[in-house]
């Protein structure tokens, strides 16, 4: 079975597994990945991401997962975590993220370099911060058991790394500072580690992927440099994306502003 597979329980590595969302967008791709971790013969799983607030996707990722024993959020985007509250109530597990806000069931948040291990739940997760594209974002290493100190088996982006495409930086709280550091720490992290993304098909080599957003976005910054010193530091965004932009989609149009203005940002805190 090969991505996408809707309201299918779809094996990726030897302990993750995925149930696509039915919530296509341009931002989603095909939908959002639900991710079901778990060892063969476990009698518990954890679930990263449950998605949007979608009560059929949610009553398939439960039936799917069958005995979950926690919930965890890559980050706080709708897409991710709106069904989060409603998974905890089908499920009764807790829902733990890196923003105090999104945990419920009493849970604390989840900490930088913390180690997850979950009783009836062979592989263990490592929770690593991964700020950029939110402030909140995490990506989880999976290994297939107690020893955490080697190559994880596969590791979980969220949003930080798409399985196709780029990815979108929040204006309100993401850093495209931040975000290259994340970045150059998975492509280090991650040399020959399946990539396990929040939306689209999973890769091979992780590091490969974080290269080709790095090099794409210092591509931008470059282009944005050029623009600037042709219209003026006063330039209006509108001039500065057309100028950039000189083929996007309509329908991209607010994206592509977003994502300049984040870039102008990132200059001129330089």
């Amino acid at each position: 079975m090969k991505h996408p597979a809707y309201s299918q329980l779809r094996q990726v590595t030897p302990n993750a597994a995925v149930v696509l969302a039915p919530n296509p967008s341009y931002a989603a791709l095909e939908g959002t990945n639900s991710w079901v971790v778990r060892g063969e013969g476990d009698v518990a799983s954890i679930v990263i991401d449950p998605g949007p607030a979608d009560e059929g996707h949610l009553n398939v990722l439960q039936a799917k997962a069958d005995k979950v024993a926690l919930t965890l959020l890559t980050h706080r985007h709708h897409d991710h975590a709106d069904g989060a509250e409603r998974f905890r109530q089908l499920t009764g597990a807790p829902v733990r993220a890196f923003s105090p806000q999104h945990c419920s069931g009493n849970e604390a948040p989840l900490a930088d370099g913390e180690v997850i291990a979950v009783e009836g739940v062979t592989p263990r997760l490592k929770v690593v911060a991964t700020p950029g594209h939110t402030s909140d974002s995490v990506s989880f290493f999976v290994y297939p058991g107690e020893d955490t100190s080697g190559t994880p088996e596969a590791i979980i982006t969220g949003d930080t790394i798409a399985g196709r495409h780029t990815t979108m930086i929040s204006e309100t709280d993401g850093d495209l500072g931040a975000y290259l550091d994340s970045l150059e720490m998975l492509e280090e992290q991650g040399k020959g580690v399946p990539l396990l993304p929040g939306h689209g098909p999973e890769g091979e080599d992780l590091s490969v992927y974080a290269r080709k957003y790095i090099d794409r976005r210092n591509q931008r910054l470059d282009q944005i440099r050029e623009a600037l010193k042709e219209h003026g530091e006063n330039v209006d965004i509108n001039t500065l994306v057309d100028a950039i932009y000189d083929d996007v989609d309509p329908v991209l149009r607010g994206a592509a502003e977003q994502s300049t203005r984040v870039a102008l940002r990132y200059l001129n805190n330089r």
